[in-house]
């Protein structure tokens, strides 16, 4: 038997990793789905399936090529290649193409993810119609621009220009799929918002699950290669997600008094994508903590959203935004050698802090104009609006409406005769864990 060879054996490692990473997908729509009941885990699925559909689909016809080919713009974007379609044609492979190809594979899964996390973000708000075809403009538009700055190594304007330290592709994964939620959310208004339904804590804890082992497949994938680097990536992988995990049921010990397996996975995926983008560059004590920072930070920003009543999607968005940043600026204070600690100066931290937030406000805009023209041509949300009172038009709407009403007139009533306070704010708490633990809501 002839003994593989290197580029077997990295590429076997990317096919393994993108394998891993598809399990993501699933495990984002179960976890993010499952906080808002059985009809939000449903919704989520399915926005999930159609919007990794859609962007493996314009990958392999061209996509890839804008992502990481040859320039169009320098340092901007790539070339769109239908080469990669061709290359995947029975027989057209050879040994030459066998690493990229496996290249090719990891990223479009990665592309998925992204597409995913913003995806599960505004399932319950958005037709289906109008997601389909906003995944496809923000793939183009979005994803595959800001993807090519991170994974287009000689290229890119945040890698090869700006020498950011990127290792995962936190920038096009969690950062820009986060801002682009948060600016759909924002063009659909917050009388589209529906309130969440009943948690499905089973769904909840099998997607986070999903999510923590998938997750390892993005990281250590994006090493590229089974070197030296690879296991100490696994490593900082599992200390950052532990300690994202332990540090948010701590911060809901004391905040709630009460932690819970929704907190718990919730700060082990802020660990996980702050580790993202610093994966290689960190040596694990620092991996532990940055998990713990970032699970401090995310808790925080939660509790804002709780207040702001945008409910579980922005939740979402904050996690993936605020973690992303939190990994993003923590290399440039404490990245091996480059550091502010090791070298002395801020210019790594600068160049981290500038194409982290460039892109997230990029995304951010053109998520929110493209949400507003859908709005305004096909239309982008699930209920429809008359304009002069604003109020739902859906058929049946009003009528859904008033029974709704008559049945809590009569629920209070009963409360009323046996002795229950309506406006004791009892299940505030588990309002507040259903948003990752807010200690907002749980203030009766």
């Amino acid at each position: 038997m002839t003994p593989a060879t290197s580029a077997q054996v990295d590429a076997l490692l990317l096919l393994v990793s993108a394998t891993f990473v598809m399990a993501v997908v699933p495990g984002l729509a179960f976890f993010y789905g499952g906080m808002t009941g059985a009809k939000g885990a449903s919704q989520a699925f399915r926005a999930a399936l159609v919007g990794s559909a859609i962007v493996v689909l314009l990958a392999v016809l061209g996509g890839y090529g804008m992502l990481a080919g040859s320039p169009l713009i320098a340092h901007l974007v790539g070339r769109p290649d239908w080469g990669l379609a061709d290359v995947f044609t029975p027989g057209k492979g050879t040994a030459s193409t066998l690493y990229p190809l496996a290249r090719a594979g990891y990223l479009i899964a990665v592309c998925a993810v992204a597409v995913t996390i913003l995806g599960t973000a505004i399932a319950s708000r958005v037709t289906l119609r109008a997601w389909a075809v906003f995944s496809a403009l923000w793939s183009v538009l979005v994803l595959f621009p800001a993807g090519y700055a991170v994974f287009a190594l000689g290229d890119g304007w945040a890698v090869a220009g700006m020498h950011v330290i990127d290792f995962g592709g936190a920038i096009p994964i969690s950062l820009a799929a986060g801002s682009g939620a948060a600016g759909v959310i924002l063009a659909c208004g917050h009388r589209d918002h529906p309130v969440a339904g009943e948690r499905r804590l089973p769904l909840v804890a099998a997607g986070g699950a999903l999510v923590w082992v998938g997750w390892f497949g993005l990281t250590v994938g994006s090493e590229g290669a089974l070197d030296a680097f690879a296991p100490l990536i696994a490593l900082n992988t599992l200390m950052a997600s532990a300690g994202g995990a332990l540090m948010w049921i701590i911060v809901d010990r004391v905040l709630l008094r009460r932690p819970t397996v929704t907190s718990a996975l919730c700060g082990a995926v802020a660990g996980l994508v702050a580790i993202t983008p610093a994966s290689g560059v960190l040596t694990i004590g620092w991996s532990l903590l940055l998990g713990a920072l970032a699970a401090i930070a995310c808790a925080s920003m939660v509790d804002l959203a709780a207040r702001a009543r945008f409910g579980v999607p922005m939740t979402i968005c904050v996690i993936h935004i605020v973690a992303s940043l939190v990994g993003l600026l923590y290399i440039g204070l404490f990245a091996n050698g480059d550091g502010m600690v090791d070298s002395g100066n801020f210019d790594l931290f600068v160049a981290q802090a500038v194409a982290g937030l460039g892109v997230a406000a990029y995304s951010f805009v053109v998520s929110l104009l493209i949400a507003i023209a859908l709005r305004y041509t096909l239309g982008l949300t699930r209920l429809r609006y008359r304009a002069d009172g604003g109020f739902p038009d859906e058929p049946r709407a009003r009528d859904r409406e008033r029974a709704a009403a008559g049945e809590e007139d009569a629920g209070n009533n009963a409360d009323q005769d046996a002795g229950y306070d309506p406006d004791s704010g009892g299940s505030a708490a588990d309002d507040a864990e259903a948003l990752g633990g807010s200690a907002a809501d749980s203030r009766g």
